[in-house]
């Protein structure tokens, strides 16, 4: 099959009036935005990048010499971002068959996000896909070129969303885990939530929902995760009272997406590489270690460890205690040597780590009864 060859159209040619600062430029980590952006497409093998630069163009252009970059001016950027978009449009190649169009503001998207993009193009039969964030579209827009002249010959007010809604019917949403994709910065206040998003160790509860909705997990899975979530942000409060403190991010997302692939064979596996497939490497293995574990006696409590026993602690939607969940379990395999000593051995496992935390909190759990909930 033929591959598409497209095009990133970047818009940073604004005033930024309502923020404290130059957009392009602010800071994420060591990257500016614009910096950010661009090297999302350039990690993602977009085929052309085109930086369309108005206001304060002069401190953009430096940090793109040398680049294979292609930046233009857009003199009557004052007039609104679709002024920047037409202009854009001038410098697409003949060889490229879509674009993207891509405000500044809106820093984080992820190369991930990109690449799916890019690669829906080759299975949907459509001229418009948008990306979606539970049922909400976002930016970037992926355009076929056939709407290339639309673009530049509109002369009607509304911008490029209203103009493409005419063309609805040519459309489709991609449902994707990347919240990024709603997120901008048109204040002091948002520049605040998108760094706060950005040192994000996982993904965060609303885009665990969200994949979990595309993964189309059935409610009594989702109702099972959110009770050993619950446990989780329970036991890792107990140990933090004790100064001991977790990956918290981390650990409530594994709780959240550990059954994600429930339905299937080596179900914490797959779970895994969905995970690190996503970018989430701590995730996943939180996750891969959910059935079976290897527990050392001494030393601190972990991750993996709090997300066993917590899923241990937790049948069905309830919350039971050790003893009754290893009867329950035994009772449905009683015919079944093999699996009854792997029973033994995760039960015993996770008696060891609760005495872990028992160590730690100074709080008991007598005879295995949930007391510490309580």
């Amino acid at each position: 099959m033929k591959k598409n060859k497209i095009a990133a159209i970047i818009i940073a040619a604004g005033y930024s009036s309502r923020m404290d600062g130059f957009k392009p430029l602010l800071k994420f980590g060591n990257d500016t935005a614009v910096e950010r952006v661009v090297s999302a497409y350039q990690a993602a093998g977009v085929d052309q990048i085109i930086l369309v630069m108005g206001y304060r163009a002069e401190k953009i252009i430096p940090y793109f010499k040398n680049t294979s970059v292609q930046g233009i001016i857009n003199e009557n950027f004052e007039q609104g971002m679709y002024t920047s978009i037409v202009k854009g449009l001038t410098l697409l190649e003949d060889s490229i068959d879509a674009f993207f169009i891509h405000p500044v503001d809106i820093p984080l998207v992820k190369e991930r996000t990109i690449r799916r993009l890019m690669a829906s193009l080759e299975d949907l039969d459509k001229g418009i896909i948008y990306p979606a964030f539970r049922g909400e579209r976002g930016h970037p827009p992926l355009i076929r070129r056939r709407y290339q002249k639309i673009i530049q010959d509109n002369d009607q007010d509304g911008g490029l969303k209203r103009l493409l809604d005419i063309y609805r019917d040519d459309a489709a949403d991609l449902a994707l885990e990347d919240e990024a994709i709603l997120l901008d910065m048109d204040t002091p206040d948002d520049y605040q939530a998108l760094q706060r998003y950005d040192s994000q160790t996982a993904l965060n509860l609303k885009e665990c929902a969200a994949l979990l909705e595309i993964y189309q997990v059935p409610e009594n899975i989702r109702k099972h995760s959110e009770k050993v979530l619950e446990v989780s942000l329970f036991l890792l409060s107990k140990l933090k009272e004790k100064g001991v403190t977790l990956d918290q991010e981390s650990v409530q997302a594994a709780a959240l997406l550990h059954d994600i692939r429930r339905r299937e064979k080596h179900h914490p596996q797959k779970g895994e590489s969905l995970l690190k497939e996503l970018g989430y490497q701590k995730t996943g293995n939180i996750i891969s270690t959910h059935m079976d574990i290897i527990v050392a006696e001494k030393g601190g409590i972990t991750e993996n460890e709090l997300l066993y026993l917590a899923d241990k602690l937790v049948a069905d939607d309830q919350v039971i205690c050790l003893e009754k969940r290893e009867q329950q379990t035994v009772m449905k395999h009683k015919e079944n040597p093999a699996v009854l000593e792997k029973i033994a051995r995760r039960f015993e496992n996770a008696r060891l780590i609760m005495r872990k935390i028992e160590a730690i909190t100074g709080e008991g759990l007598p005879d295995g009864k949930t007391d510490l909930f309580n």
